[in-house]
This record gives structure tokens, sequence and C-alpha cells, in this order.
């Protein structure tokens, strides 16, 4: 079935799709901050004065007495917050303030305790912190990065990437050579919900100057690995997908596709590398047309507004934990701060691929609930 006036379906998506780039995290609840004064003793100059008071100043003075951590709670809040209390008991003891745990019924929830001043940190989804930005002041910290569900036992790994690329794909030898090849061609979209199945590569055709709407026979194939195979089979002409994806079911040997030389996912294409390996895929082989912007993993975000030194402290933990084998092989994730390696100035604009995503197909966040 095709795709008939998206900007209208969209506004009733967005929130619902936060929640899927994103199981069994939130937010934090907030607590009020106490500013402590440092009297400096009695007599002598103002120079003395200032020593004094330079001495026994407190620099967590303004720090909340209790941090809340908010998560969200799903079908079972009591579950999430057992697999949460490791993470929780290390940035207890890193921090040494106390910790609340919350855990709220929906993201959006989680996001008004926030802009209320009743949370102040929340691990969302990447669409979920967006809209957190717009609406309480959020600011990420960190990035969070998990193991493959694959691996049996998790350890830090210094290559993974924080981020997820869609592609758009074809099957070799049918004709298709490039993305504007697919005007008026059969086109398998995962679900509308899907930012690297739907959201993501509708962007990537748009940019190339087709409208799905209109110059595609779309339909939505219901999950990432239908959808790639409807392409191998021939069901479509093509369609849009992640490229852990199509790693998986090759190597479950239900596909046979044309990756990078290097053996890496999540590794940003230049054209030219993604047309060299098209041109060298046998024909019957599903190939990339397109790589999509990076999709951003879930951030660390926390209320702006609370001090600086706090945030920073904060910060200092969450990337210290790829340091605690026993607590990343317990909680299975770490977090990294990517903005160095992208040359981003600040890590908000990490989710700048985003909001073009939001503009470009008129996404209303507010009514992603």
């Amino acid at each position: 079935m095709g795709e008939h006036s998206m900007k209208h379906r969209w506004k009733g998506t967005l929130l619902a799709l936060a929640v899927g780039a994103t199981l069994a995290f939130g937010a934090a609840c907030a607590s009020d901050e106490e500013t402590t004064t440092a009297t400096p003793a009695a007599g002598g100059g103002s120079a003395a004065v200032a020593a004094t008071a330079a001495a026994t100043e407190d620099p967590r003075a303004d720090w909340p007495e209790k941090f809340v951590l908010g998560f969200f709670g799903g079908d079972d809040a009591e579950a999430v917050l057992e697999r949460q209390q490791p993470f929780i008991d290390y940035l207890t003891a890193e921090l040494g303030v106390e910790i609340e745990a919350f855990t709220g019924t929906s993201y959006g929830a989680v996001i008004e305790a926030m802009r209320a001043d009743r949370v102040d940190a929340m691990v969302v989804g990447p669409f979920s912190y967006v809209l957190a930005v717009q609406e309480a002041d959020a600011e990420a910290l960190a990035i969070y990065t998990s193991c493959s569900s694959s691996v049996e036992v998790c350890t830090y790994n210094p290559n993974a990437k924080p981020f997820y690329q869609s592609v758009i794909i074809t099957k070799k030898g049918n004709g298709i050579e490039t993305i504007e090849d697919l005007r008026g061609q059969s086109y398998a979209f995962v679900d509308p919900a899907s930012t690297s199945g739907h959201l993501a590569p509708k962007t990537l055709l748009i940019k190339r100057g087709l409208d799905p709407d209109a110059e595609m026979k779309t339909v939505f194939a219901g999950s990432h690995p239908t959808a790639a195979l409807a392409v191998y089979n021939g069901t479509t002409t093509g369609g849009g997908t992640n490229e852990g994806n199509l790693q998986r079911l090759a190597k479950e040997g239900q596909i046979q596709v044309c990756l990078w030389s290097d053996g890496e996912i999540s590794q940003p294409r230049t054209e030219e590398e993604i047309r060299s390996t098209f041109e060298a895929c046998p024909d019957g082989n599903i190939a990339i047309l397109g790589v999509t912007d990076p999709i951003p993993s879930t951030p660390f975000a926390i209320r702006s507004e609370l001090p600086q030194s706090f945030k920073d402290a904060v910060k200092a933990a969450l990337l210290a934990m790829k340091d605690d084998a026993e607590l990343v092989k317990t909680a299975r994730y770490w977090y990294q701060d990517p903005s160095g390696d992208l040359g981003l100035e600040h890590l908000d604009h990490f989710f700048n691929s985003l909001r073009d995503i939001a503009k470009l197909l008129d996404l209303d966040l507010k009514s992603m609930e």
C-alpha cells in the first residue's frame, strides 16, 4: 500500500518512535538545589578575606542533595529498576550524593517532569531528547553505547560507535544503478515509526530529488528483515533498512549482500566508496545505493541549569564507566562523547540530523505521544 498524506500521519507517531528507539530507559527526577555561602574568618583585609573564603569554599556547596534518575518503566517498571540498579549504585559512589530512581509511564511523562523541575536527568531515545531540549532545556552529556545481543560476555569495545546508519538497497542486476533510478519503482519501508527503516531513508530519497509519496510505489513491510527480504526476493525493487539488519541476515544465510570491504558498519561512507562497492557487487546480491546521515544512539540528558561543576562530575562518571569491567559486564553498556571524533563543537549538534528529518518531513515533536 502506498504512503499518503504523511504530514498528517506524523502528527501522532513521534513519541512512539522515540520509545521504539530505546527500550527500558528514561529520565531522572529533580531535587531542590541548596546553595551554601562560606563565611570568612573575622579580621584581615579584603585579600585575607578572599584567601580565607577560597580556602574554605566547598566546590560541592551548590550541588543538589539528591539526584533523581528517571527511567521509562514500560510494562514492568520493577524489572527496569532492577536492571538499572548497578548503574545507580555506581553513580551514587562516584558522585557521593543520594540518587533516587523514578519510572515514568511514557517518555512524554518524563520530559514533562523535567520541564517542571521534578527530573534532573534522563536517558531517553534520540527523538525524545530533541523534544526535551525544546520543552525542558535538556543538555546531552554522553551517548549510550552497548554490546550486541549476540555477545555473551559484554566488555568495553573502543571501536563501538554511538550511532547507526540506514541504507537504501536494491538487488544488483535488476537495472537499478542509482537512487534516482528508483523513481516509479516499488519500495519497501519498514514501519511508519521506524527511524532507520522509514524516516531516515525517506529523508535521503527526498534530498536526492524523489517524492516517495507521489513517485514511488511504497509499502510498509512491518519489520527490518521483511523489508530486506522483499528486495532480495524481488518483491520490491528497492528498500530501506539499517546496516546491522543486513549483516545479521547475511550471517544467518538468508541473503547475500555486498557490505563494506573493511567489514565495518556504522562508519560514515563517501559517495566514491558507496559507488565502488556497488559496482564491485555481483549480480543477485543486495547492493547499497545510498547511506543516510548517522542516526544518534540514546543520550544521557541533564537539566542544563544544574551547577556546571555537578554536570562535569556526572559526565566524568559516565565516561569512566568503561573502566569498570564488572559494571560493563553487568549493565552491558557504557557511555562516550563522540564530539571530538565527529568534529562537533557541542554534543547537542550530534542530533541535528534528527532535527533535519523532523523539519523536512514536517514532524510535530509535541504530538509524539
